[in-house]
């Protein structure tokens, strides 16, 4: 048999370069072929071996005759012009890697379909965000407008609204607005031919037209003058109203039209898609009529205020422009507004609130899901250039440049992550439709019922696109040597990743570890802080009632005994209904983030002259609104409708809060506070505190006032029933008909919808961060299971050597189970940091735990480890099975001696 000492006296006989790149190398697998048929019992026959190795000897010497790897270069070919060449190189290279990718089913398939989920989220996600946060406001220049806020410094509590005193002075005072004025908004009742026509309507002032700078399609718009106390009342209809309802008439100008209890002029129409605030709708605007001069009773009224910057003024500077004259009116009303402040809020966040956070904290989700895909797809490529070797070589051999072989690679990632892109658009389709669907708020917060994948959207799509393919490209590069030579040529099948290689491939699992730990510190602090969220006692309870805002007709009920007796026939009526235990009406319904606030004043102990009283929460209340919600009876009695009827001595209700700090230490029941100017009311019960405003707001001190004596046409109804409310709902609704035909029900859900809705955007945070966070501990195990399978089988050689030593499988299973603690290790460390810096991001959304909760960063971790463990489990137990005998007589053969 030849040996090696017989194959290195040929070699020798050989020139130097033959016999390195040509003569050894195809020796070696002659002899491992030999060596494997006689471990394998086949017949291995001496005589033909040695007649190959002769063969192989005579061969390499044609290659020297014929000049292998001696002939001159060829002369250089001057390139033709660079427009069609290019184009017609980057079209072939186009084809070729669209026709590798149908080749590969298996590679292309595992790529695109993990590239297109993390691109659709990416794009669904983005999608939303434009829509609400990006998008231009459909008003002249949107970015001008602002809202007006007040903040009581005493208990931190902001408002969406002003008083109508402070509003008179502020406007008559201000210097930072182009255009200053009031609105709100409501429901109006238009009785003309048929049936009545309920509309949503918008009240405004000239100033706030101004400020909004509409433009009547016909007609005019609101002047100064139409706004003025004894004007003649006036309104526009909308596009919409004006083709729906009066089919188009040009005539509508200057007709009169019946509005609740009076007669308006139409004197114009809005322009179509016209409506404010921004994502409502605005089918009529009516002239708002105003005071002059601020009322004695500064707080007695609130209103709505929009301004538009003046030419030069930003927000803060209108800020500091409000806060100025907020300053001259506690000087001059300390016992109305002492620590008392107003400041412009710019339109969009004035009615995006909280959404804000939440959009941009889950696209910063959604992007770490996106790099996560990213490396997966770049460990896949990797993999698949180092397989790719000897094509490589082969290429550089015929003299292929580098730069060639670049953008071919550019290329093949190029159609790679444009097919990704082209499934992820329907992923995002999808997914915008239904993060539209999970969104609280979807008809208030504006754009949010027009998000669609526009150009802005695809721009995004194609710009991630474009990095995607550039990133893999720069990893399969890693993989492209320069010098190329016969080598790697003839060596094929044997090549192993270089150092580069293999430290970029752990990096990207250090990373995708990182990543994965980040999602999962968010949505571990997101999940303890919605579980103390539901688990907080509102003071009342929600199960089992049906709440329906429900408006009357005013016309036919104007006095206080009229009303009275409406109400009682309603109570009874529903009372009656099958099922319905207790009823009651309110002004307000819990948890709708209400801020509604009224000064309090013992008379007994009146605030000292040049002192503003304290705010407490105001709420208006029948007697069956606590038996309804069963807000406990601490101590007195409830209202009695009996009793507290209109024109019978004021009386109110107070809560425990405010009991123990304005009564602690003696008995509120009977005592006095004063309500308004000078009318004095009785406290005649203490209830139970309740969560008025959200879950996450401590209970506040708050009075309630008998709904009886002073009952309104628009109300909100809370019914306890037996069983499901919902199924109650139809029926209660035709017995509250057959009483008032012309009632309208604004809107009916239960209050328990309404506590769910309080945390709405707090449970879609949590539920989108647990989703992105188990794609992402997912694929971060897949990660590292693939490098822990490859570190096996080029480890197989020193696997074999050290059992064949002596080693037991726990040892070898150890030392890779080991390899890969490491990995996950740095990975675990470097998320850690990263969760610590992205819960600041969470803190606004957070209740009852903080971003550094140690039972959160714990449990995330442990969560991380036994993934990584699982994923590094399985080549463990491959590296532990490996037979010693049969690797070592491999790599024998591999060896050459």
């Amino acid at each position: 048999m030849p040996d090696a000492r017989f194959a290195r006296w040929l070699a020798r006989a050989l020139p130097a370069w033959i016999a390195r790149d040509a003569f050894e190398p195809a020796w070696c697998d002659l002899h491992a072929a030999h060596v494997r048929r006689r471990v394998e019992g086949r017949h291995a026959s001496e005589l033909r071996h040695v007649l190959r190795v002769l063969l192989l000897y005579l061969d390499c010497w044609r290659l020297v005759i014929t000049g292998f790897h001696r002939r001159p270069a060829l002369p250089r070919v001057i390139a033709p012009p660079p427009t069609q060449e290019s184009s017609a190189v980057i079209l072939y290279h186009l084809r070729h890697a669209f026709r590798r990718l149908v080749r590969e089913p298996g590679f292309t398939a595992a790529a695109v379909l993990t590239l297109a989920l993390g691109l659709g989220a990416n794009l669904a996600v983005f999608a939303v965000v434009e829509a609400v946060l990006l998008r231009p406001l459909p008003y002249r220049n949107a970015e001008e407008l602002v809202i007006l806020n007040h903040r009581d410094q005493r208990t931190g509590i902001t408002k969406e609204f002003i008083a109508m005193g402070d509003y008179v002075d502020l406007a008559a005072r201000q210097s930072a607005f182009s255009a200053f004025g009031s609105w709100n908004s409501g429901q109006a009742t238009i009785f003309e031919e048929g049936e009545p026509w309920r509309i949503s309507g918008l009240w405004l002032t000239a100033g706030s037209w101004d400020a909004m700078a509409v433009v009547p399609e016909i007609g005019r718009g609101l002047r100064p003058e139409d706004t003025r106390e004894g004007a003649a009342p006036v309104m526009l209809l909308s596009h919409d109203a004006w083709q729906r309802r009066f089919a188009g008439d040009p005539a509508i100008i200057g007709r009169t039209i019946q509005v609740n209890q009076t007669r308006r002029e139409v004197i114009g129409i809005t322009p179509a898609g016209f409506s404010f605030p921004p994502g409502s709708t605005t089918e009529a605007v009516f002239a708002q009529v105003m005071p002059t001069t601020a009322p004695a009773g500064r707080k007695n009224g609130w209103t709505f205020a929009v301004a538009r910057l003046a030419p030069g003024t930003t927000v803060d500077g209108a800020t500091n422009a409000l806060g100025s004259i907020s300053k001259q009116l506690e000087v001059e009303f300390p016992q109305f507004n002492a620590a008392s402040t107003y400041f412009a809020v710019p339109l969009r966040d004035a009615f995006v609130g909280n959404t804000r956070t939440a959009l941009l904290l889950l696209l910063g989700a959604v992007a770490v899901v996106l790099l996560i895909a990213c490396t997966n797809v770049s460990n896949l490529i990797l993999a698949r250039a180092l397989a790719r070797r000897r094509e490589m070589a082969v290429r550089l051999a015929l003299g292929a440049r580098r730069g060639r072989l670049m953008l071919q690679l550019l290329a093949e990632s190029l159609v790679l992550s444009s097919v990704a892109s082209v499934v992820g658009v329907g992923v995002a389709v999808l997914g915008a439709r239904a993060l539209v669907t999970l969104m609280p708020g979807a008809n208030t917060i504006p754009g949010l019922s027009e998000v669609r994948l526009n150009g802005v959207v695809l721009l995004f799509g194609v710009g991630l696109t474009i990095v995607a393919a550039l990133v893999f490209s720069v990893v399969a590069s890693l993989t492209v040597r320069a010098e190329g030579g016969a080598s790697d040529l003839l060596t094929a099948g044997r090549a192993s990743m270089s150092a580069l290689a293999r430290r970029a491939t752990s990096s990207l699992v250090v990373a995708e570890i990182a990543f994965a730990l980040v999602l999962l510190v968010g949505a571990g602090l997101i999940l303890r802080s919605f579980a103390a969220l539901v688990g907080v006692n509102p003071g009342f309870t929600p199960e089992n009632v049906l709440t329906m805002d429900v408006t009357f007709p005013a016309e036919r009920y104007p006095e206080g005994n009229a009303r009275e007796a409406l109400f009682a026939r309603v109570f009874s009526a529903v009372q009656s209904q099958p099922g319905v235990e207790q009823v009651g009406v309110a002004a307000v319904t819990p948890l709708t983030g209400n801020n509604w606030t009224v000064g309090l004043e013992r008379v007994e102990r009146p605030v000292p002259p040049g002192e503003r009283a304290p705010e407490v929460g105001w709420q208006a209340s029948s007697r069956g609104y606590f038996t309804a919600l069963q807000i406990p009876l601490i101590s007195g009695r409830l209202f009695d409708p009996q009793i507290d009827r209109p024109g019978s001595p004021p009386v109110v209700i107070i809560s425990d809060a405010l009991a123990r700090q304005h009564f602690a230490g003696e008995s509120a029941i009977g005592r006095q506070v004063r309500v308004g100017e000078n009318t004095a009311a009785e406290i005649v019960g203490v209830v139970g505190s309740i969560r008025r405003a959200a879950l996450n707001e401590e209970p506040r001190a708050d009075m309630y006032f008998p709904f009886e004596q002073s009952p309104q046409t628009q109300t909100t109804f809370f019914i306890r029933t037996a069983g499901d409310p919902d199924a109650s709902a139809a029926a209660l609704q035709r017995a509250i008909k057959d009483i008032e035909p012309r009632t309208v029900f604004l809107q009916t859900r239960t209050l328990g919808a309404v506590a769910a809705e309080s945390v709405r955007v707090t449970r879609l945070v949590l539920l989108l961060l647990m989703v992105f966070a188990a794609a992402a501990l997912g694929l971060a195990a897949v990660g590292i299971f693939a490098v822990m399978s490859y570190v096996v089988r080029q480890r197989s050689r020193e696997i074999g050597t050290r059992m064949a030593l002596g080693a037991s499988q726990r040892e070898i299973l150890m030392m890779v189970m080991r390899q890969g603690s490491v990995i996950a290790g740095i990975g675990a460390v470097i998320g850690l940091g990263g969760g610590l810096l992205a819960s600041r991001a969470l803190e606004s959304l957070l209740y009852g735990v903080t971003g550094s909760d140690p039972l959160v960063l714990a449990g995330a971790t442990a969560v991380l480890a036994a993934a990584a463990m699982l994923a590094c489990s399985l080549p463990a137990r491959r590296a532990a099975a490996v037979d010693p005998a049969r690797t070592l007589v491999e790599q024998l053969g591999r060896g050459c001696g």
